[in-house]
Formats: C-alpha cells, sequence, structure tokens
C-alpha cells in the first residue's frame, strides 16, 4: 500500500511541477573500489556539525545555496534556494571552494545544499574539515525521487528511472530514521546532487 501511494504521488507531482525534463544522468566517476556494494557504501557517512551564526551585518542578508558545488547546478526553491547568515546552521566539510550546509526551512523540513567559499564568512567555519566521497558509478534497481530536504521529502529536484545510472557520494541517516544515499547526476545537462532511498540502489 505505501508503495502504491509513493508512485500516486510521484504522478500527481510529476503533472504539476513545471519542469520539462526530469531524467537524471549520471556523471563519470573514479572508484576506490571495483564494487559498489553496500557494506562499504555506509562507510562514507554524511555528517553535519553545527556551525553557530555564521553572518554579520551586510545589506544582502542570505547565501545562495546549490545542490551541487557548481555555479550552473540545479537550485531547489524554484532556483531561488538561500540560507540567512545570522541564524545557526550545519556543515558537513568543504568539497574545494564549496562548503556543504543543512539549514532548517520554514516548513519544519531542512534543506541541504552547497555555498561557495566565496559567499561565507570565514572566520566562523575556517575548521571545517573536507568531506569524503565515494564517486561510485552506481545503477537504479527502482524508480525514485531526488530531493534536498531528507528530512520531509517536501521538496523534489527530479525524478529517476530503475536502470539509469548515478555518481554514489555518501550514506546518510537522520535521527536512526530512513536510509538514504547521496548521489549526483545531471539534470537537463545541469549538476545536481540530492538523496534518494539507500535501496533504490542495485547493490
Amino acid at each position: 500500500m505505501k508503495r502504491i501511494w509513493i508512485s500516486l504521488l510521484a504522478v500527481v507531482l510529476a503533472l504539476v511541477l513545471p519542469v520539462s525534463a526530469l531524467a537524471l544522468t549520471g556523471t563519470s566517476a573514479s572508484s576506490k573500489y571495483t564494487t559498489g556494494r553496500s557494506g562499504y557504501a555506509k562507510d562514507y557517512v554524511l555528517g553535519f556539525g553545527k556551525e553557530h551564526k555564521m553572518g554579520y551585518n551586510t545589506s544582502d542578508m542570505t547565501y545562495p545555496v546549490y545542490s551541487a558545488p557548481s555555479l550552473n547546478a540545479v537550485r531547489g526553491a524554484n532556483g531561488k534556494a538561500s540560507m540567512l547568515k545570522d541564524e545557526p546552521a550545519y556543515s558537513a566539510g568543504w568539497c574545494g571552494a564549496w562548503l556543504l550546509m543543512r539549514y532548517q526551512k520554514a516548513n519544519g523540513g531542512y534543506r541541504v545544499g552547497w555555498v561557495p567559499k566565496s559567499e561565507l564568512n570565514m572566520r566562523k567555519i575556517e575548521a571545517t574539515r573536507n568531506v569524503d566521497f565515494a564517486y561510485w558509478p552506481v545503477t537504479l534497481a527502482s524508480d525514485c525521487m531526488l530531493t534536498d530536504d531528507p528530512l520531509l521529502e517536501s521538496e523534489i529536484l527530479a525524478y529517476a528511472s530503475a536502470g539509469e545510472q548515478l555518481t554514489y557520494l555518501a550514506f546518510y541517516q537522520y535521527n536512526g530514521g530512513r536510509e538514504y544515499a547521496y548521489v549526483q547526476g545531471e539534470l537537463n545537462g545541469r549538476p545536481v546532487c540530492g538523496f534518494i532511498p539507500f535501496n533504490a540502489i542495485a547493490w
């Protein structure tokens, strides 16, 4: 019954979302292992540590947030995803000149996304570690939705079909809840990262 409900929800969202093409295409990746077995996959855990108020008095009170570490990446909130500079947030680590952040949204969920280094107040986050991603090419075993809100799944960035290839980055589970895979792909030629059910991958 739950699977039927999820399928119906996906159909409804596909009808109302103003996106012309939702197919994901995986990006090329180097693999640390020759296999993507789930036991190894859970060694790459995405964890967030609290960063206290990172902002300072400026005329612009928000940071732009991207789904992937690229200025060309897909952005949530219909391309307007941003986080307030004067509120607490959580960071997972750096990937080059980008910081992976988690922050709360007004609806009670939270968004995970990337903020460019040039936008940040470095005095508050200079000790943050680098992220440790697997970068494994993986194939989907079932259809699924890609979200940047793994708490409520209140915002869907894209849909992916069984048989599609993505790049597996890390394992994520919030407070013992649902298990997710943090993955990377492309949407209409633009990079996108997000969360899919961990068991949607053909391990």
